[in-house]
């Protein structure tokens, strides 16, 4: 995981070396048009977290408690588009070779069986302590906060031959971000001359990309149990996300005189009103750009665990049809 987290940071570093050569409000239109390409993969990082091989787990007293991680990759055709659009000729082999940019996420999760009916419920949390962050990114910052949860009812029990199926329906929230310094001094250009407009001063902005969304959704399971030790499932989903991926920087932003030295007599409300629209965004720490992304998403998933005892490793990927964004994710957790 800290690996992944590197390559999403480098590839942020690089955004980062290209503001640095251009105009920040065009490095803005550049990243929400790259928000509205990654908005959509967005809700497959809700399906991590409780998707456990087994399609129901039995009802009261049978429980289970676990930890899972994963992460989903926007294409790497909506990154290549970004590069583009920065002037970056080299898309980093690594991203390549995952098939585009990786947003993590993982979770603490439980699981219990209901009462008389044939269901089970799920509850999931994750987050990145303050000493992971540290330890994960070398100079980057991270931050990641998840909150599920998950019913299931079975709708066919397994038996010799016939596997096991169920459907389910669950909520997430989520909000996650990752930055990285620029590190460097930078002056807005004018939107007239397209030459640095050394009135207004941003000062070592941070670059980052965000996103958070409210995901509802409903799937369905079908698991088989194989020589006790092996359980294959798969399974279909289907989400409606509120969802909201974005970007830009955060920095002291003032502004000087023609010195750089002192504070300027016009204030960055002055600009906005000479150019209307133009600075719209722009504030005392920053600038940022949101796009939405609501609607459906459609996800087929497969995987298997190996279980020994009360222990189970369970291991699966996920494929959205019609984006082409994927997934992975590894369940460790005891059941009993």
């Amino acid at each position: 995981m800290k690996k992944i987290m590197l390559i999403a940071a480098a590839a942020l570093m690089l955004f980062s070396f290209s503001a640095a050569a251009q105009d920040l409000n065009d490095f803005m239109n550049t990243f929400e048009t790259f928000a509205e390409d990654a908005a959509p993969s967005i809700p497959m990082l809700a399906d991590i977290g409780l998707r456990w091989s087994d399609s129901y787990i039995g009802g009261f007293p049978h429980f289970g408690v676990g930890v899972s991680a994963g992460f989903v990759v926007v294409p790497v055709d909506d990154i290549e588009t970004l590069y583009n659009q920065l002037g970056i000729t080299d898309i980093p082999q690594e991203i390549i070779d995952l098939g585009g940019l990786p947003i993590m996420a993982d979770a603490v999760e439980a699981r219990i069986g209901g009462f008389i009916l044939p269901f089970d419920i799920g509850i999931k949390a994750g987050y990145i302590p303050d000493a992971a962050k540290e330890a994960m990114t070398d100079g980057a910052a991270v931050d990641y906060k998840m909150f599920g949860l998950n019913f299931r009812y079975r709708m066919v029990k397994e038996g010799f031959l016939m596997p096991e199926v169920s459907v389910g329906a669950g909520y997430t929230r989520l909000d996650g971000m990752v930055s990285t310094s620029v590190g460097t001094t930078e002056y807005i250009t004018d939107p007239d001359t397209g030459s640095p407009l050394d009135k207004i001063r941003v000062d070592a902005p941070d670059v980052m990309f965000g996103w958070r969304s409210n995901v509802f959704d409903a799937n369905i399971q079908v698991s088989k149990n194989i020589l006790f030790i092996l359980r294959p499932y798969a399974g279909l989903g289907v989400s409606y996300g509120l969802s909201e991926a974005g970007g830009g920087y955060s920095a002291d932003i003032y502004t000087v005189e023609a010195d750089n030295t002192t504070a300027g007599s016009d204030t960055l409300e002055d600009w906005k009103t000479k150019y209307p629209g133009y600075f719209e965004d722009l504030s005392s720490t920053g600038m940022t750009t949101y796009s939405e992304a609501n609607g459906f998403a459609f996800r087929a998933y497969a995987g298997t665990s190996v279980e020994l005892l009360f222990a189970k490793l369970d291991l699966s990927a996920t494929l959205n049809p019609v984006s082409q964004a994927i997934g992975a994710q590894l369940n460790l957790r005891a059941q009993f």
